[in-house]
């Protein structure tokens, strides 16, 4: 790992040489300085750059310590808190003899998981099928609070997707294509309402501007006119809405 002063402060930073022509710098949500450069770029010549890029560099890492870790790796038990419309809930999983399917139910501050028990005899087998459960739980409650948003934003903008798909996005919340079908992270359910509202009403908003144009930020805030509170909570937090 090599090292850099910069405002007189130490940094590390990774170079990754690959054959692209230019030089690029990277903070990531980790905070980890990274640079893309070309092979036969000296070290010399990548500091030189980073000390001139200093004043961006420090800004992004204090803008990227903002961010939220994502949550620990779940085990999928009692006592664990799941996200659900911005609250915690506490998971309590329970046996029950005569069940021949998962089912998952909210009891006031409890996400309650039933289970045959039967799963009871391989833990890694209960893990597994109460986490797939639980996604597939979150998805269909994610498909009826984004249906019932656009169903409402829709009339307000007069337009009309094509079609609604929930499905899980790596790097996107969500996202409109060119056939006017509207894709969302079902993962975002875990997102207080509010949050939720402002991503339906972005996505809505792309069937008339296509691109982020003035335009577009102008009809979002005839919408949603604190609609830049939403986005940087979702850029804040959206690492901990995860299982």
């Amino acid at each position: 790992m090599n090292k850099i002063k910069l405002k007189n402060q130490e940094y590390k930073f990774k170079i990754i040489r690959s054959s692209r022509k230019t030089i690029g710098i990277i903070v990531n949500a980790d905070q980890e300085l990274l640079v893309r450069s070309p092979k036969r770029t000296s070290i010399r010549q990548i500091k030189s750059l980073l000390t001139q890029k200093e004043d961006w560099i420090i800004k992004k890492l204090a803008k990227m310590s903002e961010i939220k870790a994502p949550p620990k790796s779940k085990d999928f038990i009692s006592g664990e808190t799941f996200l659900y419309l911005g609250k915690e809930f506490k998971l309590k999983l329970a046996a029950e003899v005569d069940l021949n399917d998962i089912k998952v139910i909210l009891e006031q501050d409890r996400m309650v998981v039933y289970y045959p028990a039967e799963l009871e005899e391989n833990k890694q087998k209960r893990k597994t099928a109460v986490r797939a459960q639980l996604i597939s739980w979150y998805r269909s409650q994610a498909k009826i609070k984004i249906n019932e948003l656009i169903n409402i934003h829709k009339n307000n903008l007069a337009v009309e997707p094509n079609r609604i798909v929930i499905k899980k996005q790596k790097k996107r919340w969500g996202s409109c294509s060119s056939k006017k079908n509207l894709n969302f992270n079902w993962k975002i359910i875990m997102a207080p309402i509010f949050v939720i509202e402002y991503l339906v009403v972005h996505e809505l908003v792309h069937l008339i501007h296509p691109n982020h144009s003035k335009k577009f930020w102008q009809t979002v805030a005839e919408i949603i006119p604190d609609y830049e509170a939403k986005k940087e909570w979702l850029r804040i937090n959206g690492r901990r809405l995860t299982i």
